[in-house]
């Protein structure tokens, strides 16, 4: 009985996939499902005739499936009675409608497939080479960069800091064509992010920037660059977001980069995409990829910095000249709700009743922190965030600027202090 039902179901649930719209071949009886939500009746000379969704059914029924569905409903009707029987198919028949409605077995309007050649067609072009020389005009390094404004005969360019760092001259490569002169204008070199301009008569594909922060893990992505120098212009890979808000040591100072939130994803990136872009399925940009984890033990781990961020230094960049969203605190520290017993161990003296906080090793001269917190001093609150563990701190620290008035509050010689009206500045070394 169970198997019948089953069955039953199955067979309504070929109805509801039946009853979107197909073309039917005059010459042929080959029917083949069209990918686009808005259908345009051919003209009358077409080969080519549209069936609506009732003629449909009917026929599929008439055609291929009345001996079965006669036979099911015999053998089920055994079983229960007629009313019985029609009640479920009907029942059936609407839940398969009700999702058909809700979206859950459309036919999607583009496929992937479809959608993906879209973007690298039309998007992917604002995704530049970017040449960087040293005072000897030898060739230092090479990078990706996208282009995501102009202004007049101005053109914006983004790329990372360390493709850019320590040059005295800089060119824009295209697929074709000569190369262009650039100028740097800005750079932030905790987020590594860096902003050019070149100067052109000629039109260029200007990206756009998506919303990061409302992007969610599983998301499709597409990295577009030039992996391995200028051979493999443009080469477009794909893969899913693995992770939003990711931090780790960039710089190999031992401290975990807390400022970006990268976004981690798997497809693929070498050296050479650095400064290039992450779109979405949308075709806007949100991330620019920056550095991939490479181990034997490690595959398909990239990441990127975050669109959000990056439009808003961006446009620091081009006003100030340099970015006021990334503050450094400047501490060398250990987080005592996971370091607490290498602490002990090491013979520093941490409170029984404190938990939570960072223990505080050494100020960087300079800093924010610098003339205020002391080595030694366990930091209880930062601004209005109360230390509970880095990466919640990494996290909520991020809302803060270069400029940012905030308190600090330190537990020293057995003693709460408030550290009052420190000026957030940007990171120093």
């Amino acid at each position: 009985m169970k198997k019948r039902l089953v069955f039953l179901m199955l067979f309504v649930t070929v109805f509801a996939f039946s009853g979107c719209s197909f073309f039917i071949d005059a010459t042929t009886t080959t029917r083949t499902p069209i990918l686009t939500s808005a259908i345009t009746t051919t003209a009358a000379s077409s080969s080519s005739t549209l069936i609506d969704t009732g003629l449909m059914i009917s026929e599929i029924k008439a055609m291929i499936y009345e001996e079965m569905y006669a036979q099911i409903r015999a053998e089920v009707i055994q079983d229960l009675s007629e009313e019985e029987f029609n009640l479920i198919y009907d029942q059936v028949l609407a839940d398969m409608y009700t999702k058909i409605d809700a979206g859950d077995l459309s036919v999607q309007a583009k496929s992937i497939a479809e959608t993906v050649l879209s973007v690298v067609s039309t998007e992917a072009p604002a995704v530049i080479g970017v040449s960087n020389y040293n005072a000897s005009l030898s060739l230092s390094s090479i990078g990706s960069g996208v282009i995501y404004k102009h202004v007049g005969d101005t053109y914006y360019v983004v790329t990372n800091h360390h493709v850019v760092e320590d040059g005295a001259f800089f060119r824009i490569h295209f697929t074709s064509g000569p190369e262009i002169n650039a100028t740097l204008i800005g750079f932030d070199e905790t987020a590594d992010l860096a902003v050019l301009t070149f100067v052109s008569n000629n039109q260029y594909k200007v990206a756009s920037f998506g919303n990061s922060t409302t992007l969610l893990t599983g998301s499709v992505v597409l990295a577009v660059g030039h992996p391995n120098g200028y051979d493999y212009f443009g080469s477009v890979t794909m893969g899913i977001v693995s992770g939003t808000r990711r931090y780790f040591d960039v710089d190999n100072d031992n401290v975990k980069d807390m400022f970006v939130g990268y976004v981690q994803h798997d497809a693929s990136i070498n050296s050479g995409n650095s400064g290039g872009a992450l779109f979405n399925l949308s075709g806007e940009v949100i991330g620019i990829n920056v550095i991939k984890i490479a181990s034997t033990e490690i595959e398909g781990m990239g990441f990127a910095i975050p669109s959000s961020l990056v439009a808003a230094i961006c446009s620091d960049i081009e006003e100030f000249g340099y970015s006021k969203q990334v503050p450094g605190v400047g501490i060398r520290f250990n987080d005592i709700a996971s370091d607490r017993d290498k602490l002990i161990s090491d013979g520093i003296i941490i409170p029984e009743e404190i938990t939570v906080g960072f223990y505080v090793h050494q100020v960087t001269v300079g800093s924010s922190a610098d003339g205020y917190v002391l080595a030694g001093d366990i930091i209880l609150e930062i601004g209005d965030i109360v230390i509970t563990n880095l990466y919640n701190f990494s996290g909520e620290f991020s809302k803060y600027h270069v400029g940012d008035i905030i308190d600090i509050v330190v537990y020293r010689n057995g003693s709460t202090i408030i550290l009052s009206d420190i000026e957030l500045k940007s990171k120093v070394g």
